[in-house]
């Protein structure tokens, strides 16, 4: 049996191990991995709606008396997507993502009871001959695959041009080389905003699919842009690709979460991280990378050339290893899939832990609050140059803000499900602190750094606008008593001769 606390922190269902999960009309596919060995399991899935009002005589009121109380599900996604279309125009809450809106509404997440090393990984890389797979001379020349199994087992692919027939020989014997493979997770640098689009425009040129998924379907690509945040004001656009039964994960999208505090990295490049990591494999054979759709053509360039390549698909692999493990621990408590965590804002990833809280409890859920301006921290400065600086960093001070005062909308969160997340969040790190410091395991240091990460996001979260459990007056009371702490501590400081800068 769950207990409570567990039922809010990592969903009611006690389903361990799942690697991948899989909605579709009536059933919903389940994929776990254990000792290297995959399973399925099927459950029941309907897709689901909620609406302000009762919209007719199928739809069923929910517990509580938040905004949205009556509730409507759903058999086949084409009838979901024809209810929502009709009552959009109304006032309607609803999780777009199938397998979000799955894991929300039954307590399912991913990972419980894994780590990173036990979970099948491929990683793959392209070398091309132009940019754009839409040129004329497009052409896809090498793929390097590395897949690591069960015991760290690895096997490495070399799949070159002039072996096959043609493009469509060669991406059948990679796709049919990744399914024997079988991998949970598919990884690479930039292979959403380059390699895999160039599969695809290379497949489509072909009249061929990607024939990856574990139910040998093809890739799936949105025909929408999504975006991903890489400063505050710039974003890298790409389309999501889905693969059935696998999670793709770019090393490109991680390494600028894994960045986003220290900004140590001089660019995200993939070979310019290995570099500044030292992760450099010892007496590979290296080539100018920009030479290779030059070259490609003399016979022993082209050697040169293939004994460079054979090793690219494993330094996403060393960046993965290096920067994913507080983020997999995280996924065990979000519930969104791998994919998903790594591509959403953390944001997003608390509101769908709290819309769980209360609709895995067939609960009602409130209605986001539009953006309100609100006053924030303070910012002073005395310009000058100084050689004698003591530096102070007040550690939390929003999370423990939060924590002191009892911070949460009693409207909209009667539960207090957010004040206990952010609890628990705040108990468990400290747990897991204490255990990597009196044993000094690597996997207590990712699992502390993941619940700081998701203890940070809660003042984010709350002045965050569109998201359901946002609340702006929570996160004004919050910088409120900031200010007042960090004058209160510059008023000590200037009373003793310091001057704040």
């Amino acid at each position: 049996m769950i207990q409570s606390m567990d039922r809010l922190l990592y969903g009611k269902t006690n389903i361990d191990k799942i690697v991948s999960i899989e909605p579709n009309d009536g059933f919903v596919e389940i994929f776990t991995e254990s000792e290297g060995q995959i399973q399925s399991q099927v459950l029941s899935n309907k897709y689901w709606i909620l609406s302000n009002k009762k919209e007719g005589h199928s739809w069923v009121r929910l517990k509580g008396d938040l905004h949205y109380k009556w509730g409507k599900q759903f058999s086949s996604r084409e009838d979901y997507l024809k209810a929502r279309s009709i009552l959009r125009r109304g006032d309607i809450f609803s999780i777009y993502d199938p397998k979000e809106s799955f894991m929300v509404k039954d307590g399912v997440t991913y990972f419980k009871g894994l780590s990173p090393s036990e979970v099948s990984i491929l990683s793959f890389d392209l070398e091309t001959t132009t940019l754009d797979p839409k040129d004329e001379q497009a052409k896809i020349l090498l793929i390097s695959l590395t897949y690591r199994g069960f015991n760290g087992n690895l096997t490495k692919c070399l799949f070159a041009y002039d072996d096959y027939l043609n493009q469509s020989e060669m991406l059948a014997a990679f796709c049919e080389r990744v399914r024997e493979l079988n991998p949970s997770i598919i990884i690479g640098h930039n292979i959403l905003g380059f390699d895999f689009q160039y599969l695809k425009g290379i497949a489509d040129k072909e009249g061929v699919g990607l024939t990856l998924g574990r139910n040998d379907s093809d890739a799936t690509f949105d025909n929408y842009e999504s975006q991903f945040r890489k400063e505050s004001n710039q974003f890298i656009k790409y389309h999501k690709v889905h693969i059935y039964g696998r999670e793709v994960v770019d090393t490109l999208f991680l390494s600028i979460k894994h960045d986003i505090a220290s900004r140590k990295y001089s660019s995200y490049g993939l070979k310019n991280i290995i570099k500044q990591e030292g992760l450099e494999k010892i007496n590979r054979t290296f080539y100018d990378a920009s030479q290779i759709r030059v070259n490609y053509k003399d016979k022993v360039e082209w050697e040169k050339i293939k004994e460079y390549c054979k090793d690219d698909a494993d330094d996403a692999l060393a960046l993965y290893d290096l920067m994913i493990r507080p983020f997999f621990y995280m996924t065990q408590s979000i519930p969104k899939s791998f994919q998903s965590v790594i591509e959403s804002a953390s944001g997003s990833q608390l509101n769908s832990m709290m819309v769980r809280s209360y609709l895995q409890e067939a609960h009602s859920i409130p209605k986001a609050h539009t953006q309100e301006v609100f006053e924030g921290a303070i910012s002073i400065g005395n310009p000058g140059i100084y050689t004698n600086v003591f530096k102070i960093d007040i550690s939390s001070l929003y999370p423990s803000i939060i924590l002191q005062y009892e911070v949460y909308d009693s409207e909209k969160d009667p539960k207090a499900n957010f004040l206990s997340l952010v609890s628990k969040f705040t108990e468990t790190r400290l747990k897991y602190k204490r255990l990597f410091k009196e044993t000094n395991d690597p996997k207590y240091d990712a699992l502390q750094g993941a619940f700081k990460i998701l203890i940070n996001s809660a003042y984010g979260f709350m002045g965050a606008p569109g998201l359901a459990f946002n609340s702006p007056k929570c996160a004004a009371f919050v910088t409120e008593k900031g200010r007042e702490i960090l004058k209160t501590s510059i008023k000590w400081a200037t009373g003793k001769d310091y001057e704040a800068t």
